[in-house]
């Protein structure tokens, strides 16, 4: 589920809206090879802990926007950055 809320600030000088949402990015629960860290014949199964995505978004109410996304995920290839800027550009 992603979860998105709106804030505006009650300063007067500060009218920005701010956003965040978080998203459960967990991967396969069983049958995941160990990527190096344990012996070629070892296959993982179960969950330690989800993992999550969190996004967090600053705008001006008629002008620019910052995005700033973090993943629980290492190993995460160059693909994925290209096509979260396409779909961005879009």
């Amino acid at each position: 589920m992603l979860l998105i809320v709106l804030l505006k600030s009650d300063v007067a000088y500060c009218d920005y809206l701010i956003g965040l949402g978080s998203y459960d990015i967990t991967g396969p629960a069983a049958d995941v090879n160990m990527m190096g860290y344990a012996n070629a014949e070892q296959i993982a199964s179960g969950v330690h802990f989800r993992l999550r995505s969190r996004a967090f978004i600053v705008a001006e109410p008629k002008g620019n926007r910052v995005v700033f996304v973090n993943l629980d995920a290492c190993m995460a290839s160059q693909l994925v950055t290209i096509k979260v800027l396409e779909r961005l550009k879009a």
